[in-house]
C-alpha cells in the first residue's frame, strides 16, 4: 500500500512539474512593434497595419486587444500584401465568435 501512494505522489508531483513548461506565456514587445508597424487604416469591423523588419505574428496580439476593445470580437487574419516598398500590409478582421 505504501508503495502505491509513493508512487501516486511522485505522479502528481511529475504532472504539475510538466504542466508549468506549457503555462509560460509571453507579453508581446509593444515598443519593438510600434518601431516596426504602423496603423494605416482601422475601423469597428477591420484594422490594416503596415510593416517591415517584423513577423506577423507578432502584430497579431495587438490586432487581437484592438479587436477585444471593440466589442470583445476576435481579430482573424484576412489578407497579407506585399508593396513595391518592401512594406507588407496585414488586415485582421473583426469578428464576433459563435455562441455555443
Amino acid at each position: 500500500m505504501k508503495k502505491i501512494v509513493i508512487l501516486f505522489a511522485l505522479f502528481v508531483l511529475v504532472s504539475c512539474a510538466s504542466e508549468s513548461e506549457y503555462a509560460i506565456w509571453e507579453e508581446p514587445d509593444y515598443n519593438y512593434i510600434a518601431a516596426h508597424a504602423r496603423v494605416v487604416d482601422k475601423s469597428p469591423s477591420h484594422v490594416v497595419y503596415e510593416y517591415k523588419d517584423i513577423r506577423v505574428d507578432e502584430i497579431a496580439p495587438v490586432a487581437a486587444l484592438y479587436c477585444q476593445d471593440k466589442g470583445g470580437k476576435q481579430a482573424s487574419l484576412y489578407e497579407i500584401i506585399l508593396r513595391p516598398d518592401n512594406y507588407r500590409r496585414v488586415t485582421f478582421v473583426c469578428q464576433k465568435l459563435p455562441e455555443f
